[in-house]
């Protein structure tokens, strides 16, 4: 993973290629279109850019994703939520995971809530990751009507402290739903990290288990 705000054109295509030859995939965030068109990319990589998440994803033609099998709920309180969800929810299907998206279903909509918690449960997922701004208590109401892990991850969506995101990372940090896991605000990455980490336990989980065979003398 490279973050390529900050670095230069050069960084992040030196980063991404060593990237690419060593794993058979690279993936960078933070990528505006500017940038974008500056990067020296491999020819024989396979190219995918997401725009409103700003991440960019090169894979070698005999890249296998890792984590087929995978599933992954995405809701978005808001549609002003959806470029954060955007750069979590590609790294989770760049690495073979099916994700499930909902959105504008904020508190502001109940009934949109929990129509959405209908089709969720439909999907099965292994984990949810749920971006909220201004006061961020979708995820909260959330994580109370789910049984899998909800990560919250708060956006500067709002008025005021909920325009920096602050109000929303305070609230879901305060959350009297139990379990809730949170990341910093606007961190795509670190809730899909979380996410996947989630998947990889779930999935060898539901591996078949070798029976030893019984000894015979």
């Amino acid at each position: 993973m490279v973050m390529a705000e900050g670095k230069t054109p050069e960084q992040v295509s030196e980063a991404l290629e060593a990237l690419l030859r060593s794993e058979g995939i690279a993936i960078a965030s933070r990528v505006d279109p500017e940038l974008l068109d500056d990067l020296e990319i491999p020819e024989d990589a396979d190219v995918e850019y997401d725009e409103a998440g700003r991440v960019l994803v090169l894979k070698d033609p005999e890249y296998e994703p890792p984590y087929r099998g995978g599933r992954v709920g995405a809701v978005a309180a808001g549609t002003s939520d959806l470029p954060y969800l955007s750069e979590c929810a590609t790294v989770l299907e760049a690495l073979g995971i099916e994700v499930h998206t909902e959105i504008d279903v904020g508190v502001a909509g109940p009934h949109r809530l929990l129509a959405a918690v209908r089709r969720l449960r439909k999907f099965r997922p292994h984990a949810v990751v749920a971006a909220a701004g201004m006061d961020g208590t979708m995820p909260v109401a959330l994580n109370a009507m789910l049984d899998v892990p909800v990560i919250g991850l708060p956006t500067p969506v709002g008025y005021g402290l909920g325009g920096s995101g602050e109000a929303a990372l305070l609230g879901m940090l305060q959350s009297c739903s139990p379990g809730l896991v949170v990341v910093n605000v606007a961190n795509g990455i670190g809730a899909a990290a979380a996410a996947v980490k989630i998947v990889r336990v779930c999935l060898e989980g539901e591996k078949p288990s070798k029976k030893p065979r019984n000894s015979r003398r």
